[in-house]
Order: structure tokens, then C-alpha cells, then sequence
């Protein structure tokens, strides 16, 4: 094996690597235990080869591979909850972005979905820069005052669990005490007046019904055309997907024996998107632990893309389904 071939295997071999502490005491007791008798240096050929090892173990004990881009939004996930308190359930309340840059760095913004539905202003930015295992995070609100609940200069943690958990009740506040301006409502319909007439399904009415189940028909049968061609394309069948993106979900939010088994997919919602020519899956599961209402910790519905080529999990975003993103 030349340099080049050995170059091409380790950038293979690492390409899903995240390095962190446990990765990191893992390789250096790998390379203790390989000191002893030897009695001499450790070659930087045998430090890779290490790594390699193990990080061949890990893949084939957790059977899962996670591309650079989660690998940053998972960095990006810790440095928000570590620095400003906010986890996972009112992560959910912004679009995460994701910016690759060619030198391997990456650079993950958090920001409003909807201007419409949120304080967006009082809200703000985070941004945050990724280079290898490292992460810092900014707030376009750093050094406002948080204090004060829903009157504070800046949202922090405080109001945005606030939001999250009783949204229109906030909302309601914010918009009496003019730190909101909601959009103008549509100009509502005249009322019926059913005293007066009954109201009457035309054949008209019918021909819009029929037209409109068609075309959703139509658009599911080019749905499930699409998944067939990306199982022809791609290595794994969305099945076997489905179970990757299952055990991905389990993994990286912690879920119990009993929450896994609550976990459900909805293959109805699947669809696939192309990237460089290699389908991506898609997969929607939905986790409610309850029999009402009540919202339980780690409800909600998780999205995993999975790379049909490679089986890669490519990225994975949770929404806890409250305040106005469900």
C-alpha cells in the first residue's frame, strides 16, 4: 500500500468520525497498552492505524454512520444548551442552517422560522462556528439583560421555555403589551345564515371534490415512484433505512427502552430528495408517550434524512410539535 492508497483509507475510514473525550481516552489507553512492550517510540503510522481500529469498533458496535454536516449541527445542539441553556424541546422553535465551508469548518445558524408567529426580534441569532470537535456560539442579543420574564430586553432560555410551553397565552401578552404586531387577519367570510337556506352541494361543488382527491392521489403515486427508484439506485430499502433512522433517534436523544417502543414511523409522510445524484430519505417518527394530551419529555416528531447509497444518517432534526411549529 502506498501513501496515497493509505491517505484514501483513513479519509474513508474517518469521514464520520466526531472526535470527543471518549474517543479520545479510548485511543490513547489503545496506544498505552501498545507502549508496553514495545519499549520505543510510537510511529504516527501506528497512532492512525489506532484510530482506525477504533473507530471501525464503534461503527460496528453502534452500526451507524453520521455525515460532517449532523456531525456539526450535533456540536453546534451542545454548544447552545452548555452556553445559553437551550435544549433540545425549544431548539425546536427556530430553522437550523447548516453552512459547509471547503476547509472542513462549518458554520450553523439558528434563527425565526416564522416572523409571523414569533417575537423574531426579541428572539434573535445564534451562530455558531465549528471546526473539528470544537464549537463557539454567539447570540446577536450577547450582553442584553434576560432578566424580567416576558418585559426583558433580550428572550434567553427563561422566555423561550415560557413560549414553548404556553404559546398562545404569550403571544396574547406580547401583542396587549405592543412587543408583537400579529398580521392582519383575512377578511373573514359572511356568515351563513342556515334559518334561511340549507346549504346545497352542487355538482360543481363535487367536480372541485373529485378533481382535488385526484390530484392528491396522483401526487402520492409520484411519491411512492420516486421511493421505488431511489431502493433501485441506492444500497438499502427504506425499511431498512426506517430501522437506521430509528436506532439513530434512540441514540442521539437518549430515549428509553419503553420510548423506543412508543417511537412510530410514518412511512405516508416519507419522500426523497437528491443530492449529488444519491437519494435521501426522508423519514418522519412520531413519539407520544401519554394518553391525552399532556406533553411528555421527548414527545414529539423527529425527522432523520438517510442516505440510500452509503446508509449515512446526513441529518436529524427533533421538533417538540408546541407553541406554533407542530
Amino acid at each position: 500500500m502506498n501513501n496515497n492508497d493509505f491517505k484514501e483509507l483513513v479519509d474513508q475510514r474517518l469521514s464520520g468520525l466526531v472526535w470527543d473525550e471518549r474517543m479520545r481516552r479510548k485511543v490513547t489507553n489503545a496506544i498505552r497498552e501498545e507502549e508496553k512492550p514495545m519499549k520505543k517510540k510510537v510511529s504516527f503510522t501506528l497512532i492512525l492505524a489506532v484510530v482506525i481500529l477504533c473507530v471501525g469498533a464503534a461503527a460496528i458496535a453502534e452500526g451507524l454512520l453520521f455525515s460532517q454536516r449532523y456531525s456539526a449541527a450535533r456540536l453546534a445542539n451542545q454548544a447552545l444548551e452548555q452556553q445559553y441553556g437551550i435544549t433540545a424541546d425549544i431548539l425546536s422553535l427556530f430553522r437550523r442552517q447548516v453552512e459547509e465551508h471547503g476547509d472542513g469548518t462549518a458554520t450553523v445558524t439558528y434563527s425565526v422560522g416564522s416572523e409571523a408567529d414569533f417575537p423574531a426580534e426579541q428572539m434573535g441569532v445564534y451562530t455558531v462556528e465549528v471546526e473539528g470537535s470544537q464549537a463557539k456560539a454567539s447570540w446577536s442579543h450577547d450582553g442584553e439583560d434576560t432578566s424580567g420574564g416576558l418585559t426583558a430586553e433580550a428572550f434567553g432560555a427563561e422566555q423561550l421555555r415560557m413560549l414553548n410551553g404556553d404559546y398562545a397565552n404569550v403571544m396574547q401578552q406580547l401583542t396587549d403589551a405592543g412587543r408583537f404586531h400579529p398580521k392582519a387577519a383575512a377578511t373573514p367570510m359572511p356568515p351563513v345564515n342556515l334559518k334561511d337556506s340549507e346549504p346545497v352541494w352542487t355538482e360543481e361543488d363535487q367536480a372541485e371534490a373529485d378533481k382535488a382527491l385526484a390530484e392528491a392521489e396522483q401526487a402520492d403515486q409520484e411519491r411512492k415512484n420516486e421511493i421505488a427508484e431511489a431502493e433501485a439506485v441506492g444500497k438499502l430499502s427504506i425499511e431498512k433505512a426506517a430501522d437506521l433512522a430509528k436506532e439513530a433517534i434512540a441514540q442521539e436523544y437518549a430515549l428509553t427502552k419503553e420510548q423506543v417502543e412508543k417511537l412510530v414511523y410514518e412511512p405516508d409522510s416519507t419522500y426523497i430528495t437528491w443530492q449529488e445524484g444519491k437519494p435521501q430519505a426522508n423519514l418522519l417518527f412520531w413519539l407520544w408517550q401519554g394518553e391525552d394530551e399532556a406533553f411528555h419529555e421527548k414527545d414529539g416528531q423527529y425527522w432523520v434524512m438517510v442516505n440510500l447509497a452509503t446508509g449515512m444518517i446526513e441529518d436529524m432534526i427533533y421538533d417538540a410539535g408546541q407553541a406554533a411549529n407542530g
